[in-house]
């Protein structure tokens, strides 16, 4: 029985983009994190390739290398949870923009004379370009860095509330509203690319779950957000406090948040060329790390600057390429994953868009009492992306040893022959069908006309599930596209926003001619059966991400060989 010898396994570590050899053409970033000399390795021929069993596969996981004794990452763990801190903050907005919204409607029908109709186009374009716009933010913030990439969204989206605050015309606010989206929306994406750049395979679920807390509390605060500003300030004012929080987010994000890109700054010890890229802290920081260093530490560090100064001469700041993201979903086991994601956030604006509209009717509430209905949802995605997030990390944990495959939270594991996609996927089976149930039980408790608590219990228990599927989903593309993690959220969220638009468009029809209780039992039998995509994922995504991590690694050994990298 053959199986592939350590120096072959050893160099494939998450991430392991801070090689002096790293490839830095966009279309080639994927082969940064595979295994690199699998091709080159002349003991293992293309034949044992094709007849490994997978007896070979278990045995081949069972071994463990590192890169070296450095640790992944130079923060610390407080710097680290500062970091996700800033990115699940920054998430925050694009959900809070769009519900903070929906308070402010009955009040622009009557001082623009303007139909329910209309007005809601305002809603439909503030969602298509929540979908198309991490299209070009992401693939921004993975070609020239973090920072370059939040600060220039918060300064379109700031410039966008103060001509919100000031508008007096329909014209102006589609346009601006539009401009408003464009700039929160790709700070989704941006968060998960941050993530991925400080954090291991074996700690991400972790991490990831306040990354995910933040992008969905804002649906659930900002309808009682709004709800107060327009009913005792006007509705100007809830432009104003977005422009307000957005103004003092950006001004702490550039003095105090580093540069993250390990491209650019490895593992956050390095200096780049371009002094401007780093927060003063950062650079202050790096500088007295510096002065302590060992003549051999100093060497060491020279070699490392100087490959990503190569490197950073051929990344420069670039027009993003939208197209990027439509590539990703080329891919089979980007495409199972991010259609199941799209169908179940329909399901969700399905609920959401109709609840302002139902409750009044069906328990005869006012707008903050609609908006106070919002928060058990909030709330349960809140505290369910925390719980998933450990309850990942464990079951990483327990796979692996199961497998025999020791841990290294400090520098990372080798993923090339981890089964990664049960690891990740094996919970969301169980969120899924609960999901999937309680849509179930929302639509027939509001058809029948149960009391307020019932249908409340069943959002907050649906809240619970959807987020600990969603986080589950966007932890295994983070882990699956380490590289492009910014470009596979955006393409994510372009098919999610998408699908959620046509939610929001059609829910009133499919009300009508359906009615409550079937219209959301078709709901949850669409979901249950959207579960077959991840069991394909579960059953053949391994072999497709070898695959094409394979055919990454042969294209830039002959890249390397005729000299283009």
């Amino acid at each position: 029985m053959t199986t592939l010898p350590e120096k072959e396994i050893s160099t494939n570590r998450d991430n392991s983009s801070i090689q002096a050899s790293d490839i830095t053409e966009t279309g080639n970033q994927e082969t940064q994190n595979i295994n690199q000399t699998q091709a080159d390795d002349s003991t293992v021929k293309e034949e044992d390739q094709q007849q490994r069993t997978p007896n070979q596969n278990e045995t081949l996981t069972k071994t463990t290398t590192t890169r070296g004794e450095k640790p992944y990452i130079s923060f610390s763990r407080g710097q680290k949870w500062f970091i996700v801190g800033m990115a699940s903050a920054a998430s925050f907005f694009s959900p809070l923009s769009g519900q903070i919204y929906f308070p402010v409607l009955p009040i622009l029908t009557q001082s623009y004379h303007l139909s329910q109709t209309l007005l809601n186009v305002s809603v439909t374009t503030y969602l298509i370009f929540q979908g198309l716009a991490p299209s070009f933010m992401g693939t921004f913030s993975d070609a020239s860095g973090r920072r370059p990439a939040y600060i220039l969204a918060f300064i379109i989206y700031t410039a966008a509330n103060i001509g919100l605050a000031l508008q007096n015309s329909y014209a102006a606010l589609l346009v601006l509203r539009c401009l408003q989206s464009a700039g929160s929306s790709g700070t989704v994406s941006f968060g998960y690319g941050v993530i991925a750049d400080i954090t291991t395979t074996a700690e991400r679920g972790k991490f990831l779950g306040p990354m995910a807390a933040g992008a969905m509390v804002g649906p659930a605060l900002g309808p009682v957000i709004g709800g107060l500003l327009a009913q005792y300030l006007g509705w100007r004012s809830v432009f104003w406090f977005l422009v307000i929080i957005s103004g003092s987010y950006l001004a702490v994000y550039t003095i105090l948040t580093p540069e993250t890109h390990r491209k650019i700054v490895g593992d956050g010890s390095i200096l780049p060329s371009e002094s401007w890229r780093l927060s003063i802290l950062q650079y202050v920081r790096i500088r007295r790390k510096l002065a302590r260093m060992t003549p051999e530490e100093k060497q060491e560090y020279g070699e490392e600057q100087a490959a990503l100064t190569a490197q950073q001469k051929s990344r420069k700041i670039k027009f993003p390429n939208p197209l990027l993201s439509f590539v990703i979903l080329l891919e089979k086991d980007a495409f199972v994953i991010i259609l199941y994601a799209a169908i179940m956030f329909f399901g969700m604006m399905i609920m959401m868009t109709s609840l302002p509209s139902l409750f009044p009717e069906y328990y005869g509430l006012d707008e903050l009492q609609v908006g106070l209905c919002f928060l058990p949802f909030g709330i349960s995605t809140a505290i369910g992306a925390v719980i998933n997030g450990k309850f990942l990390d464990l079951n990483y944990k327990r796979l692996a040893r199961k497998l025999g495959m020791s841990v290294d939270r400090k520098r990372g594991d080798d993923l090339t022959n981890f089964p990664i996609e049960k690891a990740r996927l094996q919970l969301s089976f169980l969120w899924s069908s609960i999901l999937a149930a309680t849509m179930l039980g929302y639509g027939w408790a509001l058809n029948y006309k149960a009391p307020l608590a019932v249908p409340l219990v069943i959002m907050f228990i649906m809240g619970f599930t959807m987020i600990c599927t969603m986080n589950s989903l966007t932890t295994l593309l983070t882990d699956i596209f380490p590289d492009r993690v910014s470009t596979a959220s955006a393409a994510q969220n372009l098919l999610r926003c998408l699908l959620g638009a046509v939610g929001a468009a059609v829910v009133d029809q499919m009300l009508k001619s359906m009615g409550i209780g079937w219209c959301f039992t078709f709901m949850g039998l669409l979901i249950l059966a959207a579960t077959g995509l991840l069991w394909f994922e579960y059953i053949w995504g391994m072999e497709w991400r070898q695959k094409r991590w394979k055919k990454a690694a042969e294209k830039a050994k002959r890249e390397r060989q005729n000299g283009t990298v």
